[in-house]
């Protein structure tokens, strides 16, 4: 695999860092967009937007930070930054985080519009070019498949990482998975998010729907189970998806989705 990007003398650039940051310039390029053709862009959203990044940051550290308890352990003989550069990092937790960081913001702006419409597109399409940068410079790419599209890699890529199950044998592109969910998904909203009468709830439609294609695809990703055969990611969904699914179930019972009927006039339809 392609764990540096670019090396220059004592300048290196790491692939998955790179393509983080492409992914993060490219969302937010999007999302802004989306604020100025909506005409919702303020100096309050831009705040809150700035908290929606930390949230994220934090949130994709500290989700993770339970399953790497050596390197928080270890602190008095490590620096903090350390510490948190080889904890982990997960998706979930940053959009969980960054998800929680936008409510708190925008009840300290008091700010009452939805805006999860000017993101709900920039979200998947981040997150391709993000698992990207993921599938050129992690291993394992997945669990060991005998399916013709499995991925092999060389001894010596998979020796550079001191934990490597199953790279000995062709390899679910996992990542590439989620690079293709995603895609049809931006392609489906920039079809049908429009479709969604309810402001704020297609994205939160889209966030239903990766929910659940993660916590299947983690059956193949080669993540270490936790506890009853599932692994830390699925614990993580199996809370944020059902609370999804809570918030559906409610807005079907209040009947949310049901779009008027046109007036009719002198029995024709105006």
């Amino acid at each position: 695999m392609y764990p540096i990007l670019v090396e220059l003398g004592p300048v290196r650039i790491l692939t998955h860092d790179a393509f983080t940051v492409l992914a993060l310039a490219v969302g937010l390029a999007i999302y802004y967009h989306e604020l100025a053709r909506r005409r919702w862009l303020d100096w309050k959203i831009v705040w809150i937007s700035l908290a929606a990044i930390l949230g994220a940051g934090v949130g994709a550290r500290l989700i993770t930070a339970w399953e790497h308890v050596e390197y928080y352990a270890a602190l008095d003989g490590v620096p903090l930054t350390v510490a948190i550069e080889h904890s982990g990092k997960s998706l979930i937790g940053a959009l969980a985080g960054g998800y929680l960081a936008i409510v708190i913001a925008k009840r300290a702006f008091h700010y009452r519009r939805s805006t999860g419409d000017a993101y709900v597109l920039a979200i998947p399409v981040a997150t391709a070019i993000g698992r990207i940068g993921c599938f050129l410079s992690e291993l394992p790419l997945g669990t060991p498949t005998t399916l013709p599209w499995g991925i092999s890699v060389s001894s010596q890529a998979a020796a550079a990482f001191a934990r490597c199950p199953g790279c000995e044998l062709p390899m679910h592109p996992s990542m590439l998975y989620e690079v293709l969910f995603n895609v049809i998904a931006a392609l489906v909203i920039l079809r049908y998010r429009d479709r969604v009468p309810v402001p704020g709830d297609a994205v939160k439609l889209y966030l239903l729907a990766a929910g659940i294609f993660r916590f299947f695809v983690e059956f193949v990703r080669g993540n270490e189970p936790q506890a009853l055969g599932l692994t830390g990611p699925q614990w993580v969904l199996i809370p944020l998806v059902g609370l999804l699914v809570v918030h559906f179930l409610g807005q079907l019972r209040r009947d949310a989705y049901r779009v008027p009927s046109p007036p009719v006039r002198g029995g024709l339809i105006a």
